[in-house]
């Protein structure tokens, strides 16, 4: 299938044509746990798995500051490291994903907390238990309709008292944009049918907003996307730096949240509001 970039009038990049809900469930099974692909590996350093570690601490520590039900609902939870690490700091869990093979290859012991299904019909969820914190990390880039899928998580909302924390590549971004007007890239994140939308800051507050959502916290990671700026480091024109790129990420990132966990939040939201980083990451509630 052949595909080409078309801007929804929410502002964000989709890939047109989309493909069916069973072309993509095929397209998943086949590759994506089964291989190394995208965000999923057979394996991980010491380094990798503390800075999965510490990214789901900034998250307990932007959460529980609202003084929410400590109970995790991680929609689209992959292999669960997320999961694992609330579940270790004394919080209420629940897995949800189409396939349970990345949480069966590394964290197995969450399979007693973990439903199989489709985020279309998550909505459809009955949890007698109140949820503090919903988490979708890396899903909506991969949805046929985004928007669907929000509007489908408010219904299992428990009004204000819940938070809704997501992820998404900051693609389009402007800096991506300057980087390619001065030759340092060319569009690499256009990647049907692997991603089916494209956020950047402007257009993920324009549908969140859209939704019905009240953002609490607007955050951006390490800018990796800086090494592109540097021939000597642009993993972009000699692939085999990309690797070196991703680890200091790693080590950086740790370093920064495990210094001072405050200042790396305010360091994020300063970074988030500038649209200034690999990924974006929001807090948010409904409206009142």
């Amino acid at each position: 299938m052949s595909f080409h970039e078309h801007e929804h009038n929410l502002g964000f990049i989709e890939a047109l044509p989309k493909p069916s809900e069973t072309d993509l469930a095929l397209f998943y099974s086949q590759r994506y746990f089964q291989e190394e692909h995208g965000d999923y590996s057979s394996l991980y350093s010491e380094e990798e798995l503390l800075n999965f570690e510490l990214e789901a601490l900034v998250a307990r520590h932007v959460t529980e500051s609202f003084g929410v039900t400590k109970f995790l609902l991680d929609l689209g939870c992959g292999e669960a490291f997320f999961a694992a690490a609330f579940r270790r700091a004394e919080w209420e869990v629940l897995c949800y994903d189409f396939s349970s093979a990345g949480i069966r290859q590394f964290n197995p012991e969450l399979l007693a907390y973990f439903h199989q299904g489709s985020l279309n019909d998550v909505g459809k969820l009955n949890l007698d238990q109140e949820i503090g914190l919903i988490n979708l990390s890396n899903v909506l880039e991969h949805v046929v309709d985004p928007i669907s899928i929000l509007t489908d998580i408010q219904k299992i909302f428990s009004g204000t008292r819940t938070i809704l924390r997501i992820v998404v590549p900051n693609d389009y971004s402007n800096f991506q944009m300057h980087l390619i007007e001065r030759g340092m890239t060319s569009n690499t994140w256009f990647v049907p049918p692997e991603h089916l939308s494209y956020f950047n800051r402007a257009s993920l507050l324009k549908v969140l907003r859209h939704c019905g959502f009240e953002v609490l916290s607007f955050q951006a990671d390490f800018p990796i996307e800086m090494f592109l700026v540097n021939p000597h480091s642009n993993y972009v024109t000699n692939r085999k730096l990309g690797k070196d790129a991703h680890n200091a990420r790693v080590t950086i990132q740790n370093f920064l949240v495990s210094s001072d966990i405050d200042g790396y939040i305010k360091y994020a939201e300063s970074a988030g509001n500038l649209g200034f980083g690999r990924d974006l990451i929001v807090y948010a509630t409904v409206e009142e």
